[in-house]
């Protein structure tokens, strides 16, 4: 994955609401992982059940992940927007080594997905890697200094997007944290 220079417009979180040079603005971000009551502000999460979820459960709970800003848009040709993601400040230590390798440990993931349903090898690797972009860039938390991940999708149909976040969730709730222990693993 690759180191982006463009931080979404923000390297510290939680950060403060922002009017674009359109005018358009880019709400506040917060914490859920401390205000979970805030989970109805988050519009994006209102227009796609599984992004709902996935913000429920990698906040929600405990966990390694939490997330920090999304965005779903429907345009003309499809579905698209971004999860921004990071670890915890308790996981800051491994953040700096796992972070740049999570789209990595996603194929890793997929590819189990295709062999335990049977499936031609690739085909979910490949489809992810057509609909997902992965980036990350650095990030201020809790006077900690790490990384955060973006995930940026573009789906023909809102469907594929649902799909794309669904397995996004169970990667960064139940997957990844299983896999730690492994050798090889973060």
């Amino acid at each position: 994955m690759e180191k982006r220079l463009d931080n979404n417009g923000y390297i510290d979180f939680p950060f403060p609401a922002i009017t674009q040079p359109d005018g358009s603005v880019n709400p506040c971000g917060f914490d859920l992982t401390q205000e979970t009551e805030r989970i109805e502000e988050i519009v994006p999460g209102r227009r796609s059940e599984n992004l709902r979820r996935l913000l429920e459960e990698v906040n929600l709970q405990d966990g390694l992940f939490m997330t920090l800003a999304c965005d779903w848009q429907r345009r003309e040709n499809g579905v698209c927007g971004f999860v921004d993601v990071a670890f915890r400040p308790a996981y800051c230590a491994e953040s700096k080594q796992a972070a740049p390798l999570l789209d990595v440990a996603f194929e890793s993931y997929l590819g189990q997905q295709e062999a335990q349903h049977g499936m031609a090898s690739g085909a979910l690797i490949n489809y992810a890697r057509a609909v997902l972009d992965w980036g990350w860039s650095p990030l201020n938390l809790r006077q900690q200094h790490y990384e955060k991940i973006t995930v940026r999708y573009y789906c023909q149909q809102a469907e594929d997007a649902e799909w794309c976040f669904d397995h996004l969730r169970h990667f960064l709730v139940t997957w990844y944290p299983s896999q730690r222990s492994h050798p090889g693993m973060a």
